[in-house]
């Protein structure tokens, strides 16, 4: 079957959809800068976000409250207004803008939290799907970022391999003893905190699930030489996410965006006469 005008609204509606829960996720933990209300912001080795704190954006994010507030809900809205344009000349330059600003608000997000901007990758690069006008466009696109969450996450497994932690049968007891050193001390008594001191003190238990959740990252090797197992890889990734959520409280869901590039990949390149959209 090939790719069609149907299948580019109906991964805009997914993306729409994921976007709002990976905002709901921020909102309801706190996460967003309104809520935040910030007093300082730290800088990293990084080039981008050099150029962009030039601007003196920072000053505006640390003193105006209106400010917060107002680029909070132009990060909402911005998405919400693409699946409205869906079938209009404008949603390329709308895509654009989107993109644009959520990766200026991610940068400052990340400069002001301890979030880090590769949670935001979704948000940054899925609305480059909608900015041709043609079929083939979107899906030369589409694949473009199916290939860019293939490495991110089998470059993740192979770290791991390169820092040697994939050798350490004790390396997982430590994350764990490190992600969850706070709620340990508050609350040693409830089932959670039970939970990660029997994996703590059993490593190889413990080292089993790290192992797990390496496979299952560079077995992304495969969606480099093949679509035909994107549906297992998307199963795999819905796995590793909850997994992650359960024993690292760390919200892969913001990821969940990618997925739709996958399911979508086993149709076909449009023909030339989709050139025109």
């Amino acid at each position: 079957m090939v790719l069609s005008d149907s299948h580019k609204r109906q991964l805009l509606a997914f993306y729409t959809a994921c976007f709002l829960l990976s905002y709901g996720w921020l909102f309801y933990n706190g996460l967003l800068f309104h809520q935040l209300q910030p007093v300082f912001f730290t800088n990293r080795l990084d080039l981008s976000l050099d150029l962009l704190l030039l601007t003196g954006i920072q000053e505006f994010v640390l003193q105006s409250p209106g400010f917060r507030w107002g680029i909070d809900m132009i990060c909402l809205l911005l998405p919400l207004l693409i699946f409205l344009s869906r079938k209009r000349s404008f949603l390329g330059p709308i895509s654009l803008l989107t993109l644009v600003f959520h990766f200026v608000y991610a940068l400052l997000l990340s400069s002001f939290s301890h979030l880090s901007i590769a949670g935001f990758l979704g948000w940054i690069l899925v609305p480059m799907l909608f900015i041709p006008s043609s079929i083939r466009g979107f899906y030369f696109s589409m694949h473009i970022v199916r290939i860019i969450f293939l490495v991110m996450f089998f470059t993740a497994g192979v770290w791991k391999i390169r820092t040697g932690g994939l050798f350490n049968t004790g390396q997982m007891s430590g994350v764990l003893l490190t992600q969850h050193a706070a709620y340990l001390v508050h609350a040693p008594g409830d089932w959670f905190s039970r939970t990660i001191n029997y994996l703590v003190a059993h490593e190889y238990l413990s080292y089993s699930l790290y192992l797990l959740a390496t496979v299952a990252e560079l077995v992304f090797v495969i969606g480099f030489f093949t679509r035909k197992y994107d549906r297992w890889l998307i199963a795999i990734f819905l796995v590793f996410a909850i997994l992650d959520l359960i024993l690292i409280r760390i919200f892969y869901f913001h990821w969940l965006i990618f997925l739709g590039c996958f399911w979508f990949s086993r149709y076909e390149e449009p023909g030339e006469e989709a050139m025109a959209g």
